[in-house]
């Protein structure tokens, strides 16, 4: 398969390109919410705020333009937010960090210290938490902590999801689009008032597509798309108060995720210094099954009433989804290196928050409680050969049992002249081993937050909000699946095999229950405390996560801010390891900024310098096999990290026609203390997040052929990753080397329009990653056979658009 790939490096003229226009035009965000004015409306402090005036470090992005780009889910706006780094290799397990904050724990005990919330409803970090956009207004970033408003799950940011209410007209639309690798997408709303009082939006939006790599051990495509969803919501509007009843419905059903070998689907235990360019390698992935899944539903109840002295908000919700991955871990189709993973998960939540909010004086302030609590199950399992399971053993002990009980069976039978025996091979039996997780939450939490206006020009900003969490797991893993390999052990017990072997002086009586005991015992999941039965866990967190911020108004336009805020991820449990407890995580953030507008130039911009400390930050390493360990394990890890950090932000609309935006962030991060599985002390090294990510954009409509031409560009840059003693030895950053994990990115999206003068239709072309760079990300757990992996970006898709709007 031949696939272009970026060079080792940015070109500089590239990188000087995006630092210029995010430092000249001061761009601030990559937002086009509004046509005909500049003025954003934002709810990141639980209030309807001018962007500009909200002394937080956040970026927002309209639903228009995220429809305008061909962005589908979050997954593939991180490239325009400098900071954020989404990685959807597995589309029910993605991973999410914000200044270079966030976790690769995959199991069902944790949360993410970054929070993604849905019109204020938390969503979790697996299989809910990236669902197709549908009828978004708009989303808002918030870099550092946001515990005091949003919670618990916010210690590194949030992500607010901001979707359409209902209005009391009648709108109807719809979209099309039909690309290359077979992309069909569609979408379609209409909305009507019923009464006088109460209206009715419905959405729905279907993403599909045909896989752009094909694998060579069946001939089917994979690395395709299957999302569909709708959206129904009914909006009650009284003459002081309102209610907004909503549901959203998705299925998502698609292939595994493709896995490339490094190397060149042989075995081979080298390390990083022997791996090949995977680009280079035919896909060739042979696990049964192979395919991610997902059926979420939610309902939101959000009721708005006046009282003598404030306003009260309630907010009712439930979200259920069930979820599942299965992919091959060997990126070959060789029997002996035959390995596949799978997990289905099922989860429920429900969520209440009462919210009351006023203005008192010169105080304008949000109080609140808020119950929330989760159930949910998984079972995680590793599926390998018994022929694959001696290339494990034999590496790491020396030893190929299955191999050699066939050879000792066959021996016997030809020596005894038992035709049973001869016919005996235990090769290629099926061997699959499970770990069942069940977890049960509660979260309760008080807040507050005031802004008191000391004086016309100034504020001052006192906020806490004080949380328990309890929370309950269990583990089980029963003895390994092999029906096939047990047929065959339970002939060989009956025909006296083991004894006979004895007896010949073939095998010691020691050697022959060693190698009978390895038949029968788990290699992956091992503990005998929760093999017979589930073995439970218990434990409890308190926090209170306060913020100060002074913010004063240098004129009517500039506003400079000084902020201090503390963060709280509660602890939880490690889905794999038995026991495996992780405490709570605690970041405190100092930070100072200025934004402001210059209108007679239709500028806006926003600068901030930031400093943040991260205590015993945890998440789930996979710790390379070994000699004392033929299968690679997940471990918890904790560190210690500290950043200093820049971020650049603004908009600047040129004239009638054009507009241009870009953000850059700066981003030093380096461990404060931590010791890698491997042994290595990280202490001062980076952690990984590179220096540098910007984005910047270009914007235009003009009136062309008795309608309206639009062009909207969008680009992406995210610096090389910053290596450290640990990452370079595992391979999982090796930017420089022919694997490239690590490399700097970029991405390009593009569409160029016209809409007729009636505004009532229009046809568009729409080009996502036009420059067709495709990126990877390694996956050391391969190594246990030999035959390590590299998951692998997708290419350029072109589509042509039609719109319609009545």
């Amino acid at each position: 398969m031949k696939v272009s790939l970026i060079q080792q490096r940015l070109p500089l003229r590239l990188c000087a390109s995006a630092v210029s226009v995010a430092l000249a035009s001061m761009a601030t965000t990559t937002s086009f919410a509004q046509e005909t004015e500049q003025v954003v409306v934002v709810t990141a402090q639980s209030r309807s705020q001018q962007i500009q005036n909200v002394p937080i470090a956040v970026q927002t992005m309209s639903g228009a333009a995220l429809k305008d780009i061909g962005v589908a889910n979050l997954g593939d706006v991180d490239a325009f937010v400098p900071g954020l780094s989404i990685d959807t290799s597995q589309s029910v397990r993605p991973s999410v960090y914000l200044r270079g904050v966030g976790t690769q724990d995959f199991g069902i005990g944790t949360d993410s210290p970054v929070g993604i919330y849905t019109d204020g409803v938390y969503t979790g970090k697996n299989g809910g938490s990236l669902l197709n956009f549908n009828d978004v207004k708009r989303i808002e970033v918030l870099k550092g902590p946001q515990g005091t408003l949003f919670g618990r799950n916010a210690a590194a940011g949030a992500i607010s999801i901001v979707t359409n209410d209902p209005v009391n007209r009648v709108e109807a639309n719809g979209l099309v689009r039909v690309g290359s690798h077979g992309t069909r997408h569609a979408e379609a709303l209409y909305n009507t008032p019923l009464t006088d009082s109460l209206s009715l939006r419905i959405s729905a939006v279907t993403q599909q597509d045909d896989g752009w790599a094909r694998n060579a051990y069946n001939g089917k495509r994979m690395g395709d798309d299957g999302d569909r969803g709708v959206r129904a919501a009914v909006r009650w509007q009284g003459d002081d108060s309102a209610a907004t009843l909503s549901w959203e419905h998705e299925v998502m059903r698609a292939s595994g995720p493709p896995v490339f070998s490094l190397t060149n689907n042989k075995i081979n235990y080298g390390g990083p210094a022997t791996w090949t360019n995977p680009l280079n390698t035919q896909l060739n992935n042979d696990a049964e099954p192979d395919m991610q899944g997902r059926t979420f539903d939610g309902v939101t109840l959000r009721i708005e009433t006046p009282l003598s002295f404030a306003t009260l908000t309630s907010t009712t919700a439930y979200r259920h989804y069930n979820a599942q991955n299965w992919q091959d871990n060997d990126a070959g189709a060789n029997a002996a290196t035959a390995l596949s993973t799978g997990i289905v998960e099922s989860n429920a939540t429900w969520q209440q928050e009462f919210k009351l909010s006023g203005e008192t004086g010169k105080i304008n302030w949000v109080s609140g409680v808020s119950a929330y609590r989760e159930r949910a199950a998984s079972v995680q399992s590793v599926s390998a050969t018994t022929t694959s399971l001696d290339t494990i053993i034999n590496h790491s002990a020396g030893l190929s049992p299955y191999a050699t009980l066939t050879a000792l069976a066959q021996g016997l039978g030809k020596a005894t002249g038992n035709a049973a025996l001869q016919g005996v091979n235990l090769l290629g039996q099926s061997w699959s081993e499970y770990m069942h997780d069940k977890g049960e939450y509660r979260a309760y939490a008080v807040y507050g937050d005031a802004i008191w206006h000391v004086s016309d020009s100034s504020n001052l900003t006192l906020g806490g909000r004080y949380t328990h969490d309890q929370k309950s797991f269990s583990w089980y893993n029963p003895a390994r699946t092999a029906s096939g390999l047990d047929t065959t052990l339970a002939a060989l017990n009956q025909a006296n095999f083991f004894p006979s072997l004895v007896a010949a002086r073939l095998l010691t009586a020691t050697q022959a229950a060693t190698l009978k005991a390895v038949t029968t015992s788990n290699i992956q999941f091992t503990n005998p405390g929760s093999a017979k039965a589930a073995f439970s866990a218990d434990k409890s967190w308190n926090n209170f996560s306060p913020r100060v911020v002074l913010d004063h108004h240098l004129t009517p336009d500039h506003m400079a801010y000084v902020s201090w805020s503390k963060g709280y991820q509660s602890g939880g449990f490690d889905a794999v390891g038995v026991n495996g407890q992780y405490d709570k995580e605690l970041v405190t953030n100092l930070e100072a900024g200025l934004k402001g507008s210059v209108n007679s130039l239709g500028l806006s911009y926003g600068a901030s310098v930031f400093r943040y400390k991260y205590t015993n930050l945890q998440s789930l390493t996979l710790v390379p096999a070994s000699a004392t360990s033929g299968i690679p394990v997940y471990q918890i890890v904790n560190s210690d990290q500290k950043a200093t950090g820049v971020d650049l932000e603004g908009q600047w609309k040129l004239n009638r026609i054009w507009r241009l935006n870009g953000s850059l962030e700066y981003l030093d991060q380096t461990y404060d203390h931590y010791v890698a599985p491997t042994g290595v002390s990280l202490d001062g090294q980076p952690a990984g997040a590179p220096y540098l990510s910007a984005s910047a954009g270009v914007a235009a409509k003009w009136p062309v052929a008795d309608g309206k031409a639009d062009v909207n560009l969008m680009y992406g840059y995210q610096g090389k990753k910053r290596c450290n003693a640990d990452t370079s030895a595992t391979g999982n950053c090796l930017p420089d080397s022919v694997v490239g994990a690590g490399k700097a990115r970029e991405r390009v999206d593009a569409r160029v329009g016209w809409t007729a003068a009636s505004g009532r239709w229009g046809v568009g072309l729409v080009v996502s990653n036009l420059t067709n760079k495709q990126y990877v990300s390694v996956s050391t757990l391969g190594s246990a056979v030999g035959s390590p992996y590299v998951y692998v970006s997708k290419p350029r898709v072109i589509a042509l658009e039609l719109r319609a709007q009545l």
